[in-house]
């Protein structure tokens, strides 16, 4: 599996993710790990700065912003990509954190009905 850079937010402001995890790094700072159908591809993304867990919407540091769509789950593309990523940058002890996310859906009765 090869990583390369995704376009730029001019080109690419937002984009949907399926399948998709929130990983958080031992600094606090944490990321959308998914598939964009779109783009027939795993995606990972720069450090998350905002997210609203009921409209399932967040801004990265590059300035997209992120819809996630339906449940959480597990793409092995974006999987793989995250594993190299996080390797490539000496990221270790990443937490996958999005029970917690699920939580606050739950929270506010979300349904995947809703997606």
């Amino acid at each position: 599996m090869s990583i390369w850079l995704t376009p730029p937010v001019e080109l690419e402001p937002g984009i949907q993710l399926v399948r998709w995890r929130i990983f958080q790094r031992e600094n606090g700072k944490a990321h959308f790990v998914g598939y964009y159908p779109e783009g027939f591809e795993g995606r990972v993304s720069s450090a998350i700065e905002s997210f609203d867990p009921i409209t399932r919407r967040g801004v990265t540091q590059s300035g997209r912003v992120y819809q996630l769509v339906g449940w959480p789950g597990f793409d092995p593309d974006a999987m793989q990509l995250w594993e190299l990523w996080s390797r490539a940058k000496g990221w270790e002890n990443c937490a996958d954190v999005t029970d917690d996310v699920l939580a606050g859906l739950q929270a506010a009765n979300w349904k995947p009905s809703d997606a």
